[in-house]
C-alpha cells in the first residue's frame, strides 16, 4: 500500500528541518509494515505563529488540502496528518474518499489502550490548549489528566535538537515526572518531531510509563484503515462528514477558481 505523510513543516522546502526528516523517514521505515511504501512531504509555506494563531491555521490547511487531493489523484491508498493540532479534521474527511489518519486522534486511542488515564506534554502552552481541545472533541475528556507543556517554540526545539539533543529527553523527562503522580497510564508527545526523535533514539517510558509513539500510532493507524477498506469497510459519508457530494465540492472548487 502507498501512504502520503503530510507533515505542517517545511520539510522538503527548508534545509533547517533536514534533521527532522532524516529522524522521521528512518523511523517510519521501522514502524510501517515491508508492503506499505511511505512518502513524507512537508508545504512551502509555515508562519512562525502558526501554533498560535487560528487565521494564520486556515490559511495554512489550504496547502494542506491541495496535497490531500493531490495525494488521492495519485491513487495513494490513505493520507496521514503528521501535525498534532489535527488540523483540517472535518474537511479532509469530507473532501477524500481514501482514509485519512491524524497523528494526535489515533495517539490519544493507542493511550487509552495503555491505561485508564494519560496525559500530552506539548510544545508550548498555545498547543497544549488547542489539543486539550481535540481531547474533548474526541469524548476522551474523563480519560485524560491537567497535562503540561516544555514552553518552548518551534524554533527552540529546532536549535536544541541541533545543538544539545539529550536536552530534549532530559526537559521532557523532568516535565513528565509532573504528570505522573496524577494517576497517568500512558504519555502523549504533543510535537510531531518529538516522536520520530524518541522513536529513533528508542526512548519509550518514563518510570515504567509508557510513551505513545505518536509516529507509528498514525501510520499503523492508516494502515489499519487501508486493510478495512479493502475488506469493504470503509468510512459512511452520511453524519458529520456529508455537508456535500463530492461532486459539489469539485464544482465548488471551481467555482471559487481553486480547481
Amino acid at each position: 500500500m502507498r501512504i502520503w505523510y503530510q507533515s505542517y513543516t517545511r520539510i522538503g522546502f527548508d534545509p533547517k528541518w533536514k534533521n527532522i526528516e532524516n529522524h522521521l523517514t528512518r523511523h517510519i521505515q521501522r514502524v510501517a509494515r515491508p508492503d506499505t511504501e511511505v512518502d513524507i512531504y512537508g508545504v512551502e509555506k509555515m508562519s512562525p505563529k502558526l501554533t498560535e494563531s487560528g487565521y494564520i491555521q486556515l490559511m495554512h490547511l489550504s496547502q494542506v488540502v491541495e496535497n490531500a487531493l493531490k495525494a488521492e489523484r495519485k491513487g495513494y491508498d490513505a493520507f496521514c496528518l503528521g501535525g498534532t493540532l489535527d488540523l483540517g479534521h472535518s474537511i479532509l474527511r469530507e473532501i477524500l474518499d481514501i482514509p485519512v489518519a491524524f497523528i494526535l486522534e489515533s495517539s490519544l486511542y493507542q493511550a487509552c489502550l495503555f491505561g485508564t488515564k494519560f496525559a500530552i506534554i506539548s510544545l508550548n502552552e498555545m498547543m497544549l490548549q488547542r489539543q486539550m481541545e481535540l481531547v474533548k472533541f474526541y469524548g476522551l475528556e474523563s480519560r485524560i489528566v491537567p497535562s503540561e507543556h516544555l514552553n518552548w517554540t518551534m524554533t527552540d526545539f529546532l536549535e536544541l535538537l541541533e545543538k544539545s539533543p539529550q536536552s530534549v529527553i532530559d526537559a521532557f523527562t523532568e516535565t513528565a515526572k509532573k504528570v505522573i503522580g496524577r494517576g497517568v497510564g500512558a504519555l502523549i508527545p504533543g510535537f510531531g518531531p518529538l516522536g520520530s526523535f524518541f522513536g529513533e533514539r528508542g526512548f519509550h517510558e518514563i518510570e515504567d510509563i509508557p510513551i505513545v509513539d505518536i509516529i507509528g500510532s498514525v501510520i499503523k493507524t492508516a494502515e489499519t484503515l487501508v486493510v478495512l477498506s479493502k475488506m469493504g469497510i470503509k468510512r459512511s459519508r452520511k453524519g458529520v462528514y456529508s455537508y456535500a457530494t463530492k461532486e459539489e465540492l469539485m464544482a465548488a472548487r471551481r467555482l471559487y477558481g481553486v480547481e
